[in-house]
């Protein structure tokens, strides 16, 4: 341990035996600071009003930005710096003015690295009557990492159920939409104009691009409750990334012209909407590193390449690019070379430990006025299958013939979307509609074998899809349920789509989805 300043035992042998007492009352609040030091491995520092050192201990010398022998005498300014110096100026003096205790943070680059510090400053009168200040200086950076990720925690908890909640409400209307659509295409189209065509077409358009944004938001939601069911760790490049594309759009098209080469790869191993959020902060600060000029000019280049057991995904753009000294710090907790309020500096750290807990790494290479290449490197899932593709949203298949008419019971509190189901359903099927699930269970009791399927929605106010499914279980009619969801954003919802085994099908869906998964209810 480092202690350099007066020594207790010289300072008794030269003052008189007048004076040993006060020469014992120093040597026991050295010897208490020595003890202090040496528990809390931090640093205390006695310096005067004008912020010149006069004893330093150290319990850790690498948390000193020079050698303890080399601060007596000089000032924090002539040490640290103007920037450090101004701030610990004002703090001396408000500690000389008030007594303390008061405290300040500020972050340094020690030969232990760069390092989060606590001080803390109260005054002190010595015994010839000057008044210093004692600073008591911590290594804080651990607990403020902690706390980072604490924070960083509950704000994604947080951005789970809004983005959880805003998809259920987008997937409602867009759920009836999409139906309506297909009856509108089915019956008009034939024989309908050009123009009129083409409107379907930009009405389809819309349709696909809202059904994107719903499935974006979904993949940042999925996520959100990990400790109520399985992360599915594993999945195929291209669904994070579009949903990332989507979620970033806005702030890319102004200014960016995007180009995407990710060809059909194996899939990673690595959970969707982790990398989602992983390949959205990559975008955003590609963004914002090109925030002038127009897509002409800005460029953000995506490509994917197979490595032996890794596949690497390149974000290459032309913007203003990282400066040498600050390459070093970028995964560093709250450093950013970004506007104030325009980024917290936790993007990278929290990207980084996603990557590597999963076995990859990422790389930055920049050049100040160049642009910045950010490779994210991700090891091969072995041994997994992902479910197929859905079809794109809004498109209008061929419905094979129903082979037999099934009376379907469809529960939903929507009144539009229940509506637009019988339109879509009515010329192949019976369909008896409820838009109160009380309703639905009345008539499950009635007459349990009356229905070939029951359609339900699993959010509902009151009696949910959950306890109807319970209920149609007890019946012994539970292998004809098909749960309809637009998201899940409670922990009784969560919990139960981990755990059913009921058929189910996601909000919006296309018409040939739904008679295919009609079709495997009635076949049991």
């Amino acid at each position: 341990m480092a202690r350099v300043g007066g020594d207790a035992s010289a300072f008794r042998a030269t003052v008189g035996p007048e004076m040993t007492r006060e020469g014992d009352r120093i040597s026991d609040f050295e010897g208490r600071l020595d003890i202090l030091t040496k528990f809390m491995g931090g640093v205390v520092f006695e310096v005067d009003r004008d912020g010149r050192y006069l004893q330093v201990w150290a319990g850790n010398s690498a948390l000193l930005a020079r050698p303890a022998e080399e601060l007596l005498g000089h000032t924090v300014t002539e040490v640290l710096g103007p920037e450090h110096g101004n701030t610990f100026d004002l703090f001396i003096r408000r500690v000389m003015e008030g007594g303390g205790p008061d405290r300040t943070e500020y972050t340094l680059d020690v030969p232990a690295g760069r390092r989060v510090f606590l001080c803390e400053g109260r005054k002190r009168k010595r015994s010839d009557g000057a008044a210093t200040v004692m600073l008591l200086v911590r290594d804080v950076t651990e607990e403020t990492e902690l706390k980072a990720k604490l924070v960083e925690a509950e704000r994604l908890a947080a951005v789970g159920l809004l983005a959880a909640s805003v998809g259920h409400e987008i997937r409602q209307p867009l759920a009836f939409a999409t139906t309506s659509l297909e009856v509108l295409a089915r019956e008009c189209e034939p024989q309908a104009s050009d123009r009129a065509r083409e409107a379907l077409a930009h009405v389809r358009d819309a349709v696909r691009r809202l059904a994107q944004i719903a499935s974006s938001l979904g993949i940042v939601a999925a996520d959100r409750r990990r400790s109520t069911r399985p992360r599915t760790n594993a999945t195929t490049l291209r669904r994070p990334l579009d949903a990332a594309l989507d979620l970033c759009a806005s702030v890319l098209k102004e200014h960016t012209h995007v180009e995407v080469k990710v060809p059909t790869l194996p899939p990673v191993a690595v959970n969707e909407g982790e990398l989602c959020q992983v390949f959205s902060n990559v975008l955003l600060n590609a963004a914002q590193a090109m925030n002038e000029g127009t897509p002409a000019m800005n460029r953000l280049a995506i490509s994917a390449t197979r490595e032996p057991r890794a596949l690497r995904v390149s974000f290459a753009d032309t913007g203003c690019g990282i400066a040498d000294e600050d390459l070093a710090h970028i995964y560093d907790p709250f450093f950013s070379t970004k506007e104030e309020g325009r980024g917290s500096g936790l993007g990278l750290y929290i990207s980084r430990r996603i990557v590597e807990e999963a076995g990859g790494r990422i790389e930055v290479r920049s050049q100040r006025g160049q642009g910045t290449t950010v490779d994210v490197v991700l090891p091969i899932a072995d041994d997994v299958t992902l479910p197929p593709a859905s079809k794109p949203l809004g498109q209008v298949e061929p419905v094979a013939p129903a082979a037999r008419r099934l009376t379907i019971l469809v529960v939903d509190d929507e009144p539009a979307f229940l509506r637009s189901l019988e339109l879509v359903l009515k010329d192949m099927h019976e369909v008896v509609v409820a838009d109160r699930s009380r309703r639905a269970l009345e008539l499950l009791r009635e007459n349990p074998t009356r229905f070939d399927a029951v359609l339900c929605d699993l959010s509902m106010p009151g009696l949910d899809g959950v306890a109807l499914y319970e209920e149609a279980e007890r019946l012994g009619i539970g292998s004809r349920f098909i749960l309809m969801t637009a998201g899940a954003f409670t922990t009784r919802a969560d919990d139960f789509l981990a755990r059913a085994k009921c058929k189910r099908i996601g909000k919006p869906f296309t018409l040939d989805k739904l008679m295919g998964v009609l079709d495997a209810v009635v076949k049991g």
